[in-house]
């Protein structure tokens, strides 16, 4: 039916040549980590079921192993604020496998080097969606938690992947907007009086801040560094030192406003001008915000809004990527 195809996206290495298994694959994921294998061998076996439930991106992965990791340039460079919540799985081969861990994995910081279990399901949430929450949820970053309340959700989570792309309607999104509750009492409840006796970090307070600041004043021509350090009480050279781990306060204004803008023309009317929402969003010109689209997100506005669409290719592509290996990036953009 249609409204699974545009919700359901599925990949497979088994309908490519052996050779080119593993750089497809890699490219699959490589929206989110760097990858390598952990052997070498010719074939790579490899498949990723992904459900958008609106609000939330749910994926099964089968695999041969590999070693993944998420490196501090790959954080400055596409600023993704997300949460993934991975299940780790027993059995690689059965539908039903148990699961034998939770972990939260921060995609704001660095992930160490580490080997992907076989056999995973994960989901992707924005930080935004845990409000307060956040920072104690990115304290346990790459942590395995296996007490009862995190195999709760975990068992919680394998049913959204096994009915999901069945739900029909508003179904979805609600699943999605009541998950962030779920996960705060499942797996902050032991550690939340610690972590308000211990207060948060600075930093992370005015990071936090920050960021709530340039969201809300995305379409306004006096966000600038200037304006956010008065703002946060901060000197021009406090708030650059707050932001030098990430390339630096303006790169991240300048970042924010174009996902937001990708928002805006994913979901907005089809008809609206793409200029206008460059002007919405403060860019100097439409060739400008053209140029600056395709660095960031490696296709023309035009293009990006023609995929989410799904009535065209998202066009020429840089690699053997189809315009359906774009949809789970542009999925995340959307998020």
């Amino acid at each position: 039916m249609n409204h699974l195809t545009k919700r359901v996206q599925t990949f497979s290495t088994a309908v490519f040549a052996a050779e080119e298994q593993f750089e497809l694959f890699s490219m699959r994921i490589g929206s989110m980590f760097d990858m390598e294998r952990s052997k070498v061998v010719e074939a790579f076996d490899a498949s990723i079921e992904s459900i958008n439930f609106g609000s939330m991106l749910v994926s099964r992965m089968r695999t041969q192993p590999f070693v993944y990791e998420r490196v501090r340039r790959r954080i400055s460079g596409d600023l993704m604020d997300h949460f993934m919540i991975r299940v780790d799985l027993e059995n690689v081969e059965a539908r039903s496998a148990r699961p034998s861990a939770i972990v939260v994995i921060d995609l704001a910081q660095v992930s160490e080097r580490n080997m992907t279990p076989s056999h995973n399901i994960s989901v992707v949430l924005p930080r935004r969606v845990f409000g307060k929450d956040a920072d104690a949820l990115a304290r346990l970053h790459q942590l395995p938690l296996t007490h009862a309340s995190a195999l709760f959700l975990a068992d919680h989570l394998v049913s959204a992947m096994q009915h999901g792309a069945h739900l029909d309607g508003e179904v979805p999104r609600a699943i999605g907007a009541m998950l962030p509750t779920l996960v705060v009492n499942c797996l902050l409840d032991e550690r939340r009086f610690a972590d308000e006796e211990l207060k948060a970090d600075r930093d992370l307070m005015l990071l936090s801040k920050a960021k709530q600041i340039i969201n809300d004043q995305l379409c306004s021509q006096k966000l600038n560094p200037n304006n956010l350090a008065r703002q946060l009480g901060l000197s021009r050279s406090s708030l650059y030192r707050l932001f030098e781990p990430a390339g630096g306060v303006a790169k991240i204004i300048r970042e924010s406003r174009m996902r937001a803008a990708a928002r805006a023309i994913a979901e907005g009317d089809i008809h609206v001008r793409i200029g206008d929402v460059a002007d919405r969003y403060c860019f100097s010109s439409d060739a400008q915000f053209s140029a600056s689209f395709k660095t960031y997100f490696g296709c023309t506005p035009s293009e990006f809004r023609a995929s989410t669409l799904e009535t065209n290719p998202a066009g020429p592509a840089r690699t053997r990527q189809s315009s359906n290996d774009r949809v789970f990036p542009v999925w995340l953009a959307n998020l």
